[in-house]
């Protein structure tokens, strides 16, 4: 049993993302792109890329289109170079692209691919940690469903992590970048209403995320409460539903 338990924890601690926004390049079919990397972890990657090549730029006005031949596909082979996060010399990161997607966001259409990593080497796991004691603040994953507002009119969406600095949503409209939205997630017979900037987008389909910074921080007890109250109905529904 223990012996199992310790595998567990092992996978548990090598799929556990970290949410990043580091500029790096990547090469696949043979041509050299600059991409942004969104989250990382021992066994792999997210990236953004809008397949310029690292000395071109892009405004939003470029309103840039994904058109390109050699489009990275699912099961291609990748190279990603990473020169920030505080590496004293570029790192290397070889793997295998597991799945590939075309979204938008400010810059318009944008391709982003998962990419599961061949070999986890020294450094990774060393900037790794360094990236993870920089988050001062934790995050919990959740499923809250919430209602907020943006320029006047309200929306729904769900909250798929929380902090006491900010939120992760997911809904069907997606604010503007640099927008103040307000947020009003209920509990009970209480609810908690959080000023926020809206400080990344993504859009796929017909709906999106976006990440907002708190404005009016609350108490992390108080989120903590929140988290927990719903965990506990979440407890309770699916007690009644076995029932």
């Amino acid at each position: 049993m223990g012996t199992a338990q310790s595998r567990v924890l092992q996978d548990r601690r090598r799929l556990s993302r970290i949410s990043v926004q580091m500029e790096c390049r990547f090469k696949a079919n043979d041509q050299e792109y600059g991409a942004l990397m969104l989250d990382l972890s021992q066994g792999g990657t997210l990236i953004s890329s809008t397949l310029l090549s690292p000395e071109e730029t892009l405004s939003p006005q470029d309103n840039f289109s994904v058109k390109n031949k050699n489009f990275p596909e699912q099961e291609n082979k990748i190279s990603i170079t990473l020169e920030a996060g505080g590496l004293k010399v570029p790192m290397t990161l070889k793997g295998t692209i597991r799945r590939s997607s075309i979204g938008m966001s400010e810059y318009g259409r944008v391709a982003q691919f998962g990419v599961e990593f061949e070999h986890t080497p020294l450094e990774l796991l060393r900037l790794i940690s360094v990236l993870s004691s920089r988050r001062k603040t934790s995050r919990f994953p959740t499923q809250i469903e919430c209602r907020f507002s943006s320029d006047g009119k309200e929306y729904t969406a769900q909250i798929l992590d929380l902090s006491d600095k900010g939120a992760f949503l997911s809904s069907a409209f997606i604010p503007v970048k640099d927008s103040k939205v307000s947020i009003t997630i209920r509990v009970g017979e209480e609810s908690l209403t959080l000023e926020g900037t809206v400080t990344r987008t993504s859009v796929k389909g017909e709906s999106g995320s976006f990440g907002v910074e708190f404005i009016n921080v609350p108490p992390t007890l108080t989120l903590s409460r929140i988290v927990n109250s719903m965990s506990s109905d979440s407890r309770e529904e699916n007690k009644e539903s076995a029932d």
